[in-house]
């Protein structure tokens, strides 16, 4: 990544401009601020990866990179005896998981906070749950688990997506794309290891299906292009962000056989 590169809140996108230009910014909301979800996933992989969880209480959930918060709403409904702390980087992020929240009657179980996932705001030993959906990577797996095992209760488990290899001879074409995209992409046993590293057993992992990228993610990506570009086409760094987002939808549609979200859920090794 060149320098003043950064990487996407949301999944996989590297762009060489800058974040933390209020302008550029701006121009990066309008393209991705909209969509129902930060990262390919949807209600049902949600609830799914629950189910793997092991029995025990799950009162206190922290939903780290929340995005807009459509995984902490799946979460809220889940699990109507919790309560969940969803942090975001993004204010914009957390005023939208807000919103949902008090939307969906559910404002006094939730608090959306603006905040650093390496640096949470609760109390060590204080989470049965760390949910993280389309967002390790910003840590990388091994160092997450890490750094997020002191606020871990007992029995505390930790589940997250992380992208991954199906093949083991992916096209020349994608590897390449997705050697400057995340070059520490690796496949399920990568990961696997990877928790292992952390002083992590691994529970359960699933790979998400297709319709988890095209619902709430790239098919919305998608329809909303043509209108930012309408609106923005003029800007250099518009074109870029509707280019690599197009570009992205692209590599899916094409390569989809060869990689995937995966659901991974974790617990520390006593």
């Amino acid at each position: 990544m060149s320098k003043g590169a950064t990487c996407s809140p949301f999944f996989g996108t590297v762009l060489n401009v800058d974040l933390s230009n209020p302008e550029v910014l701006e121009r990066f909301l309008a393209m991705y601020g909209a969509l129902p979800r930060a990262a390919p996933g949807s209600d049902e992989a949600t609830r799914a990866a629950l189910a793997t969880l092991p029995k025990g209480a799950r009162r206190t959930i922290l939903d780290l990179g929340c995005g807009p918060g459509a995984q902490t709403m799946s979460l809220t409904g889940a699990l109507p005896n919790s309560d969940i702390v969803a942090v975001d980087v993004l204010p914009s992020m957390v005023v939208e998981t807000a919103r949902r929240s008090l939307a969906a009657g559910a404002a006094n179980r939730i608090v959306a906070a603006v905040a650093d996932m390496a640096v949470p705001p609760v109390a060590h030993g204080s989470q049965d749950l760390v949910w993280c959906e389309g967002a390790i990577y910003h840590l990388g797996v091994t160092t997450a688990l890490r750094t997020w095992r002191p606020y871990l209760t007992g029995s505390g488990c930790v589940a997250f997506t992380e992208p991954v290899w199906l093949r083991c001879d992916p096209d020349e074409e994608i590897a390449i794309w997705w050697s400057t995209e995340y070059p520490a992409i690796t496949d399920a046993n990568g990961v696997r290891q990877a928790i292992r590293d952390a002083g992590y057993r691994v529970i359960e992992s699933f790979v998400l299906p297709a319709e988890a990228w095209w619902t709430d993610y790239y098919g919305p990506m998608e329809a909303k292009i043509p209108e930012f570009l309408a609106e923005y086409g003029w800007d250099e760094i518009a074109l870029e962000i509707a280019a690599a987002a197009e570009k992205e939808i692209s590599m899916f549609r094409r390569f989809s056989d060869a990689f995937s979200y995966a659901f991974f859920i974790a617990k520390p090794v006593s």
